[in-house]
């Protein structure tokens, strides 16, 4: 194998959203076992090496440094802890209770539209992407309309992490806040996702106090992040390609395809870290026992071994990604995203087709998320 270059890879480096698709094809084709120099992290970014680490979670574990200070949730345990405390959250975040949303995301969408639809111009992420996701996860909690923007801000402040310890601080702000809303929920329980946890129960198991809290904490990250970047990354896409831009005008059926491979080829979640049980030898490097190991799920998802002509933009495309993850962690708010997805491009398209970046849309710079801090856009207004 080659020498291991001095800093190929550095995800906060100012650069790298820029340039990561030749990063991640470095890696791939030159050093699919590669240690980051500012972390000591080891990366792995060829589709076959991500896709089996992240199903085998008794070598790679997801008790990684984050749990040391995050309240117990899913991301951070491995089963059989994960498995019974995400039966029990099943129990309440069920495909039908999310379904029920479409009406209301619906009207949201249309309500933010109708804001800057006259305009001819708008900042798309800060209008439009940014507040969805944080309206419908606050909705669907039972968060009052007056504590949603101060949430919004404290997912915002974690895209921009550097090391994961960054996130300490923002996650205790965040507890606080719902530590106050399960009280109210346990005094007087209302049709929301926060009462409807705390009444759930399988087999006889219920949730912690602190499980609570940590599901409250990752639903309302995943939930704003994961949609705020897809909406925007999607967007930025259908203005590089007009050609998918007016076939999704032209046949709105093909907006479900199109948002996979929207996910494919920019997932919202670049990465996630995994912590080694024991001694793995890959690719002639031996990972010890121990180590962080981050696994690229944006180098996965563009990996030539496992897509034809991986850079294209297909909406036909129809392959498998891991922009949601893969094993036993993939994704429980997945068809949440992809719902206000669907109706967000369905609804944008139709009533801005034209519209076109401008400007510098500015990417956030992050460890791990892949987004715009904003995106302007013009249009033609509507009269």
């Amino acid at each position: 194998m080659p020498a291991t270059p001095p800093a190929l890879y550095d995800p906060v480096a100012p650069d790298f959203q820029d340039r990561h698709g030749e990063i991640y094809r470095t890696l791939r084709d030159e050093h699919p076992v590669y240690r980051e120099p500012r972390t000591g992290f080891y990366v792995l970014s060829r589709h076959e090496d991500v896709w089996a680490a992240s199903a085998d979670w008794a070598t790679y574990s997801s008790v990684t440094e984050e749990a040391g200070y995050h309240k117990p949730m899913m991301v951070d345990l491995d089963p059989p802890a994960h498995t019974l405390i995400r039966r029990v959250i099943s129990a309440a975040f069920t495909p039908r209770r999310v379904a029920l949303l479409e009406a209301a995301i619906l009207a949201k969408v249309r309500e933010l539209i109708g804001n800057f639809a006259d305009r001819g111009e708008c900042d798309l992420m800060g209008e439009f992407a940014a507040l969805l996701p944080s309206d419908v996860v606050g909705e669907l909690l039972g968060v009052p309309e007056e504590r949603r923007a101060e949430l919004r801000g404290h997912t915002e402040e974690l895209m921009r992490m550097t090391i994961p310890r960054d996130g300490k601080a923002v996650a205790e702000d965040v507890y606080e806040v719902f530590e106050g809303l399960l009280r109210q929920r346990r005094e007087q329980p209302a049709d929301d996702l926060m009462s409807r946890l705390i009444a759930a129960e399988v087999d006889g198991r219920t949730l912690s106090r602190d499980e609570l809290l940590g599901f409250c904490f990752l639903l309302l990250v995943g939930g704003n992040d994961t949609t705020t970047n897809l909406i925007g990354n999607g967007m930025r896409l259908l203005d590089q390609h007009h050609d998918a831009r007016a076939q999704l005008i032209g046949e709105p059926g093909l907006i479900p395809a199109a948002i996979e491979e929207m996910l494919r080829l920019e997932p919202p979640t670049l990465t996630s870290g995994r912590q080694t049980t024991r001694d793995v030898e890959l690719h002639g490097t031996v990972i010890p026992a121990g180590s962080r190991v981050q696994l690229l799920w944006g180098s996965a998802n563009r990996d030539e071994r496992e897509y034809p002509d991986p850079e294209r933009f297909d909406l036909r495309r129809g392959a498998r990604h891991m922009a949601f993850g893969h094993g036993p962690h993939f994704c429980l708010g997945a068809p949440l995203a992809r719902l206000e997805a669907r109706i967000a491009f369905h609804e944008l398209l139709a009533h801005i087709p034209d519209f076109a970046v401008v400007g510098d849309p500015g990417r956030i710079r992050s460890s791990w998320a892949r987004g715009f801090d904003r995106l302007p856009i013009t249009f033609t207004p509507r009269h």
